[in-house]
């Protein structure tokens, strides 16, 4: 297993960390156990890092998953924030099937950012780049 999933009960944001090689059965994993242990929370604020992950999915898998996300039950209501390297995001196409199906995914390459985002009140949806 590629990843971690905490949930920090002060500010209640979870975080799902890669790290390492990850493959599509670590990205599906990841997935189930945040709808599966945290979908009950309005919001559900999502803080996912792939700072340190070397995503092995093909394209297809990438689309793929970013559709399922999007409509896994207990997750599909998450506001997520996507927290990658400056000179890389292993997540783009992923993030970009997710939003595609109405997942709010806004990408971050600092976390006191992508922090500010998720427990920011507003509802503007702005995909580009923090």
């Amino acid at each position: 297993m590629s990843f971690q999933i905490r949930f920090n009960p002060g500010t209640r944001i979870v975080s799902a960390i890669f790290f390492g090689r990850v493959e599509l059965a670590d990205k599906l994993a990841s997935a189930r156990q945040v709808a599966e242990k945290f979908g009950h929370l309005h919001p559900l604020m999502l803080l996912v890092d792939v700072r340190k992950a070397d995503i092995v999915l093909s394209m297809e898998e990438r689309r793929a998953f970013g559709s399922f996300a999007a409509n896994l039950q207990g997750l599909s209501h998450g506001k997520v924030a996507v927290l990658h390297a400056p000179d890389y995001n292993a997540n783009v196409v992923i993030n970009g099937a997710a939003q595609a199906e109405g997942m709010r995914v806004v990408e971050f390459v600092t976390e006191h950012a992508a922090l500010e985002w998720l427990t920011s009140t507003e509802t503007h949806e702005d995909t580009s780049p923090h």
